[in-house]
């Protein structure tokens, strides 16, 4: 039996994926070095509201000089505790990046704890990729009764690996019986707009698949969308529709102040780059929230814990009978 060669764009997306896992393999599978530093438990007082928090906080790379990750991973450590969210999207989280954490947020659970083996041999590869969104939520206030995590368009893959956006999702129960069952979804939405929309609109696949599984519960979708509400295809598609999974943007635009910035990167230079922002926290209309808000760092100057600023929201109890 004769075995036809691979197309050309099949090949060089596994040729691809395979360097990139052999990246990660050899630098940031390694075990971390758990280095101490101080901080202090999280003991927040029981509230009746729950801070959802999104975050990028960049990969681990080499070579970033005061940027590093052991530079920037004491002070963001800091600003965790001193927002004390509830449940955090976090993206752009390395292996050894979340073991670091896990270490020195023992208060949080988080998922995806692993990368797993598929039958494919694509999704297998991009494996430790898809695990870089975790989800943390504090384990005395949830407990997780489902999951999953993976590529949004698995069957089609970006002839630039860079360009595939991965998701993290999870059902949580609140343990004290202040709101319905929530799904979260954690994305870092990638920048060719064409591929954006369409994970977007796939992003909404997958929440109406869980909603169907889970009909009660309400949905919370957040991360690094790489786009802002200036990006009008986009944005609709991660707004969705009354057939898919309706939500709404937790940012208030009619607070903006002619001249303010509200953009959310800043790459280390204390100056935005756009007057939008580009992570944000979309919920079910049904949630009921404060307005969402950039978090600003109160660091020294040149200390930056991510390039990202991060953006909080608090869901408030629906109070009616």
């Amino acid at each position: 039996m004769r075995l036809r060669p691979l197309p050309h764009r099949t090949a060089f997306f596994i040729i691809s994926m395979a360097m990139v896992a052999g990246v990660v393999a050899f630098i940031w599978l390694r075990p971390p070095r758990m280095m101490p530093i101080n901080h202090v438990a999280i003991h927040r007082p029981v509230s009746a509201d729950i801070r959802v928090l999104t975050a990028n906080i960049n990969l681990l790379r080499p070579h970033e000089g005061i940027h590093s990750w052991s530079n920037r991973r004491g002070m963001l450590i800091q600003v965790l505790h001193h927002i004390h969210a509830d449940i955090i999207g976090m993206q752009a989280s390395t292996p050894a990046q979340t073991a670091w954490l896990a270490a020195h947020l023992p208060a949080y659970a988080h998922f995806p704890d692993g990368a797993a083996i598929h039958r494919s041999l694509i999704t297998t590869l991009a494996g430790p990729l898809s695990t870089w969104n975790q989800i943390w939520f504090r384990r005395d206030h949830f407990r997780r009764i489902a999951g999953t995590y993976g590529m949004v368009r698995p069957n089609h893959p970006q002839n630039n690996p860079t360009e595939n956006t991965y998701f993290s999702l999870v059902v949580l129960h609140d343990r004290l019986d202040r709101f319905p069952d929530l799904i979260v979804l954690d994305v870092h939405l990638r920048h060719w707009e064409k591929n954006a929309v369409k994970s977007a609109e796939k992003l909404h696949k997958i929440l109406s698949q869980w909603q169907n599984r889970f009909p009660a519960a309400k949905d919370i979708l957040l991360g690094d969308m790489n786009h802002s509400r200036s990006s009008h295809a986009i944005y609709q598609a991660l707004l969705g529709t009354p057939s898919t999974v309706p939500l709404r943007d937790t940012f208030n635009y009619a607070l903006h102040k002619p001249g303010q910035q509200w953009g959310t990167w800043e790459n280390y230079t204390n100056h935005v780059y756009s007057p939008w922002p580009t992570d944000l926290i979309f919920v079910s209309p049904q949630l009921a929230h404060q307005p969402a808000r950039i978090i600003h760092y109160h660091m020294p100057p040149s200390k930056f814990p991510s390039k990202h600023l991060f953006v909080l929201t608090v869901l408030i109890p629906n109070t009616s009978p």
